[in-house]
């Protein structure tokens, strides 16, 4: 049988690991947000890419974009060469 300070050591870190379990579930869940959550800008029309103009088709308007799939694509492959370096 574990002695009272065993005991207590345990639940410490089980706690401690809860702990984090929780916060790294509460920053994937704000990530995801983030991701889902509608796009602004100021210069956006309702139907044109803010970057190049183009005309945004329907399905893109319907999840909230503001950029076309090209200039969203070269944003974000710019970004994670960012990242990597």
């Amino acid at each position: 049988m574990l002695e009272i300070d065993e005991q207590e050591a345990f639940a410490d870190e089980n706690d401690r690991a809860s702990m984090i379990e929780l916060q790294n579930n509460q920053e994937a869940l704000e990530r995801a947000r983030q991701l889902v959550s509608a796009e602004t800008h100021p210069e956006f029309d309702g139907s044109h890419c803010v970057v190049c103009d183009a005309k945004i088709p329907k399905a893109r308007l319907a999840l909230m974009k503001v950029r076309c799939v090209e200039c969203q694509s070269r944003i974000e492959a710019g970004s994670r060469m960012y990242r990597h370096q």
